[in-house]
């Protein structure tokens, strides 16, 4: 319990012993009516601290979290009543069996006596308030972590969207296609104006699909085929790209650029030469997509001043907002694999 929620309860506990100092003023003088004023702050304290506990308890338990909650809404509010009923009885039979032997002269406190029903009714009353006090103030905390996520989404969001568009318009990158496309008009105007086609293809996906948060896979695989359409063209045979693509995968869904990121890195950052050829494999294994290549590292990566992982670290912060588990990236047996979980399209 925070210090907030404590200020609060005790208050509602002192707002209690005034209502039973105000209800004993009209039949008795002042200090016979704050007789037990006293007793009843600190006792009906207690009875919100139990009321608060058992329910924090009790609804952060496992048995309750894992087979009750969000099963189904019917057995969620019966478990709900008769939960609060049980905890209503407990506390009015502590309450009874207090009264019969502190109150006066032997006080009936059975089942059946007005005084029995009368603390049912105060138990009850204090039990839903609690209840409807933490269901409102749970509801307004996570109005707000929601509110900071969506602030973090946005962020990220952003910039993702700068970091793809220099990425896409930095000067290796047009140079390299201006380059490319230059030799091509000399050799085979059919394969420039191929290669200029793929070339807006890949700016035109950007613009498109620079305002999402996740895309389909089947759209990014369209942009990477257009991307590495131009990289064949720009490295020959010293590029290959191999497809395993499970066609029921095409729906699901993630970041936008994240495919056209990873192979970048791959290029970026390995010897790419006709002895020694960049194999690429785009896979879908369960529910993720693996982009796997021959780790042949350059002694002197392009853009390693640039780059720093900054791509990366954006993808696994964009994945930290949207979903509960992360990308991995890791070298195994001469192998660079990245590992992106894949959104179902219902989420």
């Amino acid at each position: 319990m925070n210090k907030s929620r404590f200020i609060f309860y005790l208050l509602i506990s002192f707002f209690l012993g005034l209502i039973e100092f105000l209800n004993d003023l009209e039949d008795e003088n002042a200090s016979e009516a704050f007789e037990f004023v006293p007793v009843i702050i600190p006792f009906s304290f207690v009875i919100i601290l139990t009321i608060y506990y058992s329910r924090f308890y009790v609804l952060k338990h496992p048995l309750f979290t894992k087979y009750i909650k969000n099963k189904n809404p019917i057995i969620t509010w019966v478990f709900y009543i008769v939960f609060i009923l049980i905890e209503t009885l407990i506390l009015t039979t502590v309450i009874s069996v207090l009264g019969y032997f502190f109150g006066e002269d032997k006080m009936e406190t059975g089942v059946t006596s007005l005084f029995y029903w009368i603390s049912f009714t105060v138990i009850i009353s204090l039990i839903l308030f609690v209840y409807m006090m933490e269901l409102f103030l749970d509801t307004e905390s996570k109005k707000k972590e929601i509110e900071i996520k969506l602030s973090k989404i946005e962020n990220e969001s952003t910039r993702a969207k700068y970091l793809s568009l220099k990425k896409q318009l930095n000067p290796h990158f047009l140079f390299n296609s201006f380059n490319s496309l230059s030799a091509l008009i000399n050799i085979d105007v059919n394969k420039a104006d191929q290669f200029l086609l793929e070339l807006s293809n890949v700016y035109r996906y950007n613009l498109d699909h620079s305002e999402e948060l996740v895309v389909p896979l089947n759209k990014e695989l369209e942009l990477i085929k257009s991307y590495m359409a131009l990289q064949t063209i720009r490295f020959k045979e010293s590029i290959h790209i191999n497809y395993l693509i499970d066609k029921s995968k095409f729906s699901y869904l993630l970041p936008p650029m994240t495919l056209e990121l990873l192979i970048e890195n791959a290029i970026k950052h390995n010897i790419i030469e006709k002895k020694t050829p960049l194999n690429i494999t785009i896979a879908t294994i369960d529910n993720y997509i693996v982009v796997e290549n021959n780790y042949q590292p350059r002694a002197n990566p392009v853009n390693k001043y640039e780059s720093h992982g900054i791509g990366l670290k954006n993808l696994k912060n964009q994945y930290e907002l949207i979903y509960n588990e992360m990308p991995s990236f890791e070298v195994v047996d001469k192998k660079y694999i990245a590992k992106i979980p894949l959104l179902t399209p219902n989420l």
